[in-house]
């Protein structure tokens, strides 16, 4: 995982989008908790992922609603995640 953007497409692949609503139109700032489109269960799915496809392990600490608010938001908890351990 290299990007915000490879993030966004992880996350993509993971949620559910409402009748009408463009799959493509996910980015960095798209709200994710405020949209409806990450529930628990998609949370979870999403941090399975990065674990499996990335090698990403968030701690439980890390796995709080404010890291889901937006893709950015993920993103700059994994980096901080990535820094504290060398990566």
């Amino acid at each position: 995982m290299n990007s915000v953007e490879e993030l966004c497409t992880l996350i993509s692949s993971r949620i559910t989008w409402g009748r009408g609503e463009d799959p493509q139109s996910l980015n960095a700032d798209t709200p994710l908790l405020e949209m409806g489109l990450v529930d628990s269960l998609a949370i979870m799915e999403i941090v399975t992922a990065l674990d499996k496809e990335a090698g990403i392990t968030l701690p439980d600490t890390e796995i709080v609603a404010a890291n889901f608010r937006t893709p950015k938001a993920l993103w700059t908890a994994i980096e901080n995640l990535t820094g504290e351990v060398g990566k």
